[in-house]
This record gives structure tokens, C-alpha cells and sequence, in this order.
């Protein structure tokens, strides 16, 4: 841990000599606590500029995002920020701009609650563990339709970049109740932008470069003309990566277009394409390492969707396709393959809100899921497989503000499944604000379940019957306190919370071809500081307390733990932190995270490690803006898993333009 402090004094340093005399006399900038004032990031002057027109548009944006907890729209202001506790983050687009991240797990890494595992660096796979549950417990949406969730059972973390979006929001706890299957520990809405509230014509648009031989760009169109929105994003990656024979390449194009039919009545259509291409080296360990293995992986996902809103009630309706293909070539055992998902989601919602106080809602779906692996190189130990299956849903909720300044957010579902066992789960969340304190508190109880899918049977025996498998089931509390402090725009919040995970479906490593169940249990308290003393100085903090253990079978047949032992790869300790100061046409900040006490296998502990990086931009006038980034300041060496070292220090620099009108 002297490493660790040597870092911290070195940042508290670099704090101190930022430039604090060139915020005297400045007009107020945005903070990073304000719901509309985070989309900013930069000084809106009151003359007419293209950074301004597009700033308001993501203002416009923002305010029709349906949340991701509730699944609607809120209808006004209060009960948005009633519903904001410590459980949920929205990251806005110029949050991410500001700190410059780019990949979706760059996001998450800071959330509170919140484990990042990746296998080497960029492209590498990357595991998240929310709240001490395993990686297939989150479902990953973009605008709300599911993207296929992989053999893995979650989409590809690594693929999915963020620079263009308008917003990421972040769940955490069941979601079943809403979304169904594989979100036991919580959701992510990817939110690009939604061409039926487009309102400017804009184009954004950055280049960057550094070490690595990295190569970043990406750009983003909105246009409005009359009854037509459009809002097209897209972007490309290239590194070489900080390990040998790793090189990774990723392109995606998101594109949305709307058209208003007339009263009320709007039509869209959402489609999104990924592709890349990746050397997988192995573990360092590894006495092959390098590895030859290459992967290369497209998706896709196209939705329709018809909306009809009115003053108290709307309603919507989409149809959404998926697919996800991955190609592994050049294994060392010549096991060759092609993992094929395909996804089909249909979902209809009514919303109905006779007053402010009450949003009531109902709704449908029905969803099917085809995986096949298909070997490219045929041999006893590299057989074909193919399941498929399909569930149709119903699912109801209550928005309520109650008297006395309570709101009550509960809602119910039940899955009727065509192969695995059918499933209600529920979700009960209340909250009081305390308005002469400044004070929230609240609670939640909830359940939710995971049906087999992907890897639990593309791999199982043939006479293994995977119908036979029942499916994961949780149980999750929670509780907490959220305190303004000195003014406003500072708050910090506790939150403690529990979660027990029943017919935990696990492979026997051993055989690989014979599913294991396991019970586990979770617990841990969180802690979130947002500390703004005035506007133009930000700073944050979190740190989360971990205990996640194995109450029964054996996790990966007794590699990965035995009743009573901790499961691997969820520090017990984690913490981050970050500091932004802003000027009129500059903003600077540090930011750190780390992860202490990690046990990555039995009787395998991984060193403790804070690493830093340290950021900053410049406007050149209301066009232009340059920005540049330090990655692992201090060139520190850790792994997030065993033979997996992650890169070393690296330098970035870019340009980013904007016009509109």
C-alpha cells in the first residue's frame, strides 16, 4: 500500500498547483450534481453558438429519457428527483466527454457497488460483477431494447463504446420485475439519441491518437426537417494494445430515424451494427503465451416502433431483432468455432397518469432466443450444439407520490416460459424526502430470476436435458440515506444491501459438460460523497464494502470455492474518486480508482492497486476544442486477473468539432 499513498500524495500535489486564481471573477459553469446542469460541462453563453445549440439539444434530450428503473418518462420534476437514489446513476454524455471515457466499462469501473474484470486491455473479455453477482445477472439495453446477451450471458462489455451517447443509465439491484430474465443484479440503458425529439441540426465530431498506436474517432449527426428526425452516431478504434499480439479493432454505427405522423402519433426505427477484430495472446502464464487465437465479432440489432402519447395517457409498441456471431480461430487444441445468438423481442407498454402524482402502467411481451455453436474444426472435443426457446411476459407497475412526501415505486411480472420453469418476480421500492433537512430515505425488497441460456447448455452433454435445469432465482434488500450537505449540489449517501442467489447454474470445469448449482449470499455497504463547494469545482468519491460468499456446492467444482469460502474476483474493498475544475473555456481533472483484498482464485490473492489518470481540455472558441489524457499516471503494474497485466502508462490527445444551427 506505499505505492498507494506515494499516488494519493502525488495527486493531492497536483491538486493544489491546478490554476485556482483563473476561476476568479469567471461566470458560474455547470456541475456534476445538477440533473440538467450535468449535460453541460462547459459555459453556455447567451449569444447564439453551435456548442450552445448542441448543448441544448442534449438538454431536450435528456428531458424525454424514460428511466430506467420505471421504464416511463417522468412527469415532472419532483418525482425525477425523487426516484435518482444512490442505487441508480445516470452518467450524462458530457460526464463522459468530460473524463473522457470511452468504453462502456470505463463507465462502470466508477460506480459504486461496482467489479471490473477484464483479461488483458482493451478488446479483452471483461466480466462485471454488480453488487458481488456473477456477470449474466445484468441485461444490457440500447434505448431500451435488449441487446443479445452472448453465451456469457451478457453482451460484450468491450465492445460497447459511449463517446456519442447521450446518456448511460445504470441500475443496480433486481430488475426483474421489469426486464425479465438475466437482470438479478440490475440493468444498463445505453440512450443515444432519439430522433422523434431531435429539435437541431448538429454535427459533432473528434479524432484522437496516442500511445499504443491508438487510433479513436467518432462522430455524431442530428438533423430536423419538419415531420423527420434524424440522429446518426459512429465511431472506430484501433490499438496495438500494451501486450504482444493483441491488436484490437472495433466499429459501430448507430443511426435512428423518426417521423411524426400527427397527433401524437410517431413512428421510428432504431438499428445498430457492430463489428471487430481481436488477437487474444492468453494468459501470461501461459507457456504458449503469445496465443495465435483470433476473434472476430459482429452484431446487430434492428427495431421498429409506434408511439401514440396524449396528456395522460401514451403508449408504445416494438418489435426488435438481435444478433450476435463470434468467431475464435486458431485455438491451441484446435477447437475452432462459430457462436451464433439471435434474438426476437416484441413489447407493448401503456402508461397511464391521471394526475402528477400517479403514473400507472401495464404491459407485454413476448421474446425468443436461438443459440448455435458450430465447429469450424470437427473433433470429439469440438462437437455442435443448438438450443432455442421463447417466453411471453406480462408486467405491471405503480408511480406513486404518496402523502407526507413518501413515493412508492412497485411493480410486478410474470414469464411464462416455453422450456424452463415459469417465474413472477416482484419489486417493492419506498422512499421518503425529508424536504427542511434535505433528507431521503428509503428502502427496497425484491426478487428476480434468471433462466438457463448460452454457455449453461451450448456446452452440456447430450444426455444432459437442459429443460431440466431450474432456473437462478435471488432475493435482494436494501436500504440507505441520502444527506444534502452545505449546499445543494453535495450530498453523500449510504446504502447497505443483501442478496441471496439460489440454483446458482455453474459448469463443472472438469467435464465442461455438465451443469453445477450453487447458493450464494451477498452483502456490502456502499458510501457516495458529491462534494461541489461552488460551481466550477466538482469532486466525488465512492467506496464500497464487499462480503460474497459460497453458502452451498461447490463454485466451478470446488476451484472456484466451497461453502463458506469467498467467491473470487470480488475485491472485498473498492474505491474511487475524481476532481474536476472548470473555467471558462478549460476544464482540468484527476480521477482514481482501486481495489484491495482480491482474492482471484483459492489461495490466489492479487496485490492491492490505485491507479490514476489525469485529464484536461481547452476550447479554442465555440467550434473547436482540444483535450488530452494521462492513462495510469504513474505507470503502475497490476492485473484485474491472474496473467492478465493491464497497460501501462499511456498519453492521448485529440480534437473534437461542433457545429449546429
Amino acid at each position: 500500500m506505499n505505492q498507494d499513498l506515494l499516488i494519493c500524495k502525488y495527486l493531492a500535489v497536483f491538486v493544489a498547483i491546478l490554476p485556482f486564481s483563473q476561476l476568479n471573477g469567471q461566470e458560474a459553469t455547470t456541475t456534476l450534481v445538477d440533473e440538467v446542469a450535468t449535460l453541460n460541462m462547459t459555459v453556455v453563453s447567451a449569444e447564439q453558438g453551435a456548442r450552445s445549440v448542441v448543448i441544448r439539444e442534449e438538454v431536450a434530450q435528456q428531458i424525454v429519457i424514460p428511466s430506467v428503473v420505471t421504464k416511463t418518462i417522468p412527469i415532472d420534476d419532483e418525482a425525477r428527483d425523487t426516484r435518482q437514489l444512490p442505487s441508480v446513476d445516470t452518467i450524462s454524455g458530457a460526464e463522459i466527454r468530460t473524463y473522457q471515457r470511452f468504453g462502456l466499462e470505463d463507465v462502470l469501473k466508477h460506480s459504486a457497488g461496482v467489479s471490473v474484470v477484464q483479461a488483458g486491455q482493451a478488446g479483452g473479455q471483461t466480466s462485471l460483477f454488480v453488487r458481488g453477482m456473477e456477470s449474466n445477472h445484468t441485461v444490457v439495453l440500447l434505448n431500451g431494447r435488449r441487446l443479445p446477451s452472448g453465451l456469457a450471458g451478457l453482451y460484450q462489455l468491450e465492445y460497447l463504446d459511449v463517446s456519442t451517447l447521450e446518456s448511460v443509465q445504470f441500475t443496480k439491484g433486481a430488475a426483474s420485475s421489469l426486464y425479465g430474465s438475466d437482470a438479478i443484479a440490475g440493468a444498463i440503458d445505453l440512450r443515444s439519441t432519439d430522433a422523434r425529439y431531435v429539435e437541431s441540426n448538429t454535427l459533432s465530431s473528434y479524432v484522437e491518437g496516442g500511445s499504443f498506436s491508438t487510433f479513436r474517432n467518432g462522430n455524431k449527426v442530428t438533423l430536423r426537417d419538419g415531420a423527420v428526425g434524424i440522429a446518426i452516431d459512429a465511431g472506430t478504434y484501433k490499438t496495438e494494445n500494451d501486450r504482444p499480439t493483441s491488436d484490437f479493432e472495433n466499429r459501430y454505427f448507430r443511426g435512428n430515424v423518426a417521423v411524426d405522423l400527427g397527433g401524437g402519433v410517431q413512428f421510428d426505427l432504431l438499428g445498430y451494427v457492430q463489428d471487430s477484430f481481436l488477437e487474444v495472446p492468453g494468459s501470461s502464464l501461459s507457456p504458449a503465451f503469445p496465443e495465435p487465437q483470433i476473434n472476430q465479432n459482429d452484431s446487430a440489432l434492428l427495431s421498429p416502433r409506434l408511439t401514440v402519447v396524449r396528456d395522460d395517457w401514451d403508449f408504445s409498441v416494438f418489435y426488435s431483432y438481435s444478433n450476435n456471431e463470434l468467431t475464435a480461430t486458431r485455438d491451441l487444441f484446435f477447437n475452432d468455432n462459430l457462436l451464433d445468438q439471435t434474438g426476437h423481442e416484441t413489447e407493448a407498454i401503456f402508461n397511464f397518469h391521471p394526475t402528477d402524482e400517479a403514473i400507472w402502467t401495464i404491459g407485454g411481451g413476448y421474446y425468443s432466443q436461438e443459440f448455435e455453436r458450430i465447429a469450424l474444426i470437427p473433433g470429439p472435443f469440438n462437437p455442435d450444439a443448438a438450443f432455442e426457446f421463447a417466453y411471453s411476459s406480462i408486467f405491471a407497475q405503480a408511480d406513486l407520490e404518496l402523502p407526507a412526501d413518501f413515493h412508492l415505486l412497485a411493480s410486478g411480472r410474470y414469464d411464462d416460459h416455453d422450456s424452463f420453469e415459469s417465474k413472477g418476480t416482484y419489486s417493492v421500492q419506498l422512499s421518503k424526502k425529508i424536504e427542511p433537512t434535505g433528507t431521503t430515505v428509503f428502502g427496497k425488497v425484491a426478487t428476480g430470476y434468471k433462466a438457463p441460456s448460452g454457455q449453461d447448455f451450448i456446452f452440456l452433454a447430450p444426455g444432459v436435458d437442459p429443460t431440466l435445469i431450474d432456473p437462478e432465482e435471488s432475493q435482494t434488500w436494501e436500504l440507505g440515506l441520502s444527506q444534502e450537505i452545505f449546499n445543494e449540489r453535495s450530498s453523500i449517501a449510504l446504502t447497505w444491501f443483501q442478496s441471496d442467489i439460489e440454483n446458482l447454474i455453474d459448469v463443472d470445469p472438469l467435464t465442461f459438460a455438465n451443469p453445477a448449482i450453487v447458493d450464494t449470499d451477498t452483502q456490502g455497504l456502499e458510501v457516495e460523497l458529491v462534494y461541489s463547494p461552488w460551481e466550477g469545482l466538482d469532486f466525488y468519491t465512492n467506496y464500497t464494502w464487499l462480503d460474497a460468499i459460497v453458502v452451498d456446492g461447490q463454485y466451478l467444482a470446488g476451484f472456484g470455492g466451497a461453502p463458506g469460502d469467498r467467491l473470487p474476483r470480488r475485491p472485498e474493498h473498492t474505491l474511487s474518486a475524481g476532481l474536476v475544475l472548470s473555467g471558462d473555456d478549460w476544464k482540468a481533472g484527476v480521477e482514481v480508482s482501486g481495489a484491495y483484498d482480491r482474492l482471484d482464485s483459492p489461495g490466489v490473492f492479487l496485490d492491492d492497486y490505485t491507479v490514476a489518470r489525469i485529464f484536461g481540455s481547452r476550447e479554442l472558441n465555440d467550434r473547436v476544442e482540444i483535450y488530452g489524457r494521462l492513462e495510469n499516471a504513474f505507470d503502475l503494474d497490476y492485473q484485474t486477473t491472474t496473467g492478465f497485466e493491464a497497460a501501462g502508462f499511456g498519453a492521448f490527445g485529440g480534437v473534437r468539432i461542433v457545429f449546429g444551427e
